[in-house]
């Protein structure tokens, strides 16, 4: 009986992603890999997050709210690793070499020079941000959160050609080397961490010393990876030097818009952050610690993303726009299963995930609400609202997606993330209800542009 299920379910898959493009034998492996991939980046950061957790509430609170403001300045050089991924995975459907060599070296170049510079003006800057941002913390609270934000600062460097180097493998369908590389990164950032933070005790400041070192070790490994081992299409080190106009136009093109949509989307979250401020020390800790372990939930959903901006982007490269469409949709399909099969799968498993965050009694119903409500929205809307703009991005129709995103997030999480968290007394699980509203709305907004002809007019341009 499993036999013929499972016989069942492979033919239907293969009738639904096999086309003269791709086979499903190569995205079941494509995705597999990036699956184990997502698993250990969120898994041990759920791990890490829970060593940081265990020194208290205070380090706890601390290392949520400079996370907010960490992200919101390292996109500059996220940004353009995405944008040289979409022309990496162009430049890989079209069958130009050149190109696709060209494209990493200057993806890897622009990362370094940018995340160099984002990290020394954050890091002379980091007190006057927190006391700007955060009036009201409690001293210990500022005190930790000026000292992890620097250490982060310091980090950025190597973490900026480490995160190029991986997605650049992530464009071209050579899942195995990031996950090879994920693996090393992830798994030392572990070992540090209880090295750091349980054997020598220095709570935040081991949590802070911890990305330093593995992110400098996952930068040379990177390189070495690229350089050395595993050089699928023959770059050099004179490649980072090297910036041709079209390549550079391409990357800075299809990154603006992102770095401009991650600005706003970051700005939005710091907002959400700042209103949470508002809260006890508890609620900031319970609201960081359900984030945390729902990033387990979101995984599969997280994988079929970086798989449609691999799939789609090559399509658009081999000019068949339409071929993309198809690809999105049946992803959404597959992802909504996958996502539902996660919650069911995951959710028993949720005390013991508290315990590892040592979880207060007073926190630990806030967690499972916010649990519940993430939960049963996710298989529904999650998908459509963040494949979709994937497979936009990779014709070049970043423009209308960024406005749906920012849109959705400054009415949803925002607005009626205050009204409900704030005025109405919701607490925490008022942010997820109006995050469950903001996938909703972004699905509602995304699908017609997916099914109309614009978005590949735009590939068509490009």
């Amino acid at each position: 009986m499993l036999r013929r299920f499972t016989g069942a379910l492979s033919a239907r898959l293969n009738g639904m992603l096999t086309t003269e493009l791709f086979s499903f034998r190569e995205l079941a492996k494509m995705f597999g890999t990036l699956l184990l991939d997502q698993f250990f980046i969120c898994f041990i950061g759920v791990l890490s997050t829970a060593m940081v957790a265990s020194t208290g509430e205070a380090a706890m609170a601390a290392a949520s709210m400079v996370g907010t403001v960490n992200a919101l300045v390292s996109l500059v050089f996220l940004s353009v690793a995405t944008g040289g991924a979409i022309v990496i995975a162009r430049a890989k459907g079209s069958g130009s070499l050149h190109e696709m060599r060209c494209a990493i070296g200057e993806t890897v170049g622009l990362c370094f020079w940018l995340g160099t510079g984002v990290a020394a003006v954050l890091f002379l800057l980091s007190p006057i941000l927190v006391d700007g941002l955060y009036p009201h913390v409690e001293p210990l609270l500022r005190e930790y959160s000026i000292e992890y934000m620097r250490l982060m600062c310091v980090s950025f460097v190597p973490f900026s050609v480490f995160n190029a180097i991986f997605n650049a493998y992530r464009a071209i369908g050579d899942a195995r080397s990031s996950l090879a590389l994920t693996v090393i990164i992830n798994g030392l950032h572990l070992v540090f961490c209880l090295l750091f933070i349980n054997i020598l005790k220095l709570g935040i400041t081991g949590a802070g010393l911890s990305y330093i070192v593995v992110r400098v070790i996952g930068m040379a490994a990177a390189l070495y990876w690229l350089l050395s081992f595993h050089n699928p299409c023959g770059v050099h080190v004179k490649h980072f030097f090297r910036f041709s106009s079209h390549v550079s136009r391409e990357i800075i093109h299809l990154g603006v818009p992102i770095a401009m949509e991650s600005a706003l989307m970051q700005g939005g979250m710091l907002l959400v952050q700042i209103y949470l401020a508002r809260l006890s020390t508890m609620e900031i800790a319970a609201h960081a610690v359900s984030n945390s372990i729902l990033n387990l939930y979101y995984i599969p959903g997280q994988t079929l993303v970086t798989l449609a901006g691999t799939v789609c982007g090559q399509c658009i490269g081999a000019a068949q726009p339409e071929l993309a469409r198809q690809y999105c949709r049946r992803l959404i399909s597959i992802g909504r299963i996958l996502l539902a099969l996660t919650v069911v799968v995951l959710y028993p498993f949720s005390p013991l995930l508290l315990k590892l965050f040592s979880a207060t009694e007073a926190s630990a119903p806030i967690i499972y609400r916010s649990f519940i409500i993430a939960a049963v929205c996710m298989p529904f809307f999650w998908c459509d609202s963040y494949v979709i703009p994937m497979a936009l991005r990779s014709a070049g129709d970043a423009a209308f997606t960024s406005t749906v995103s920012v849109a959705a997030l400054l009415l949803c999480r925002c607005a009626l993330g205050f009204v409900l968290t704030i005025l109405c007394g919701l607490g925490v699980p008022g942010v997820w209800i109006s995050l469950a509203v903001e996938w909703l709305l972004r699905s509602l907004l995304l699908r017609p542009r997916l099914n109309g002809d614009k978005w590949l007019k735009t590939a068509c341009a490009g």
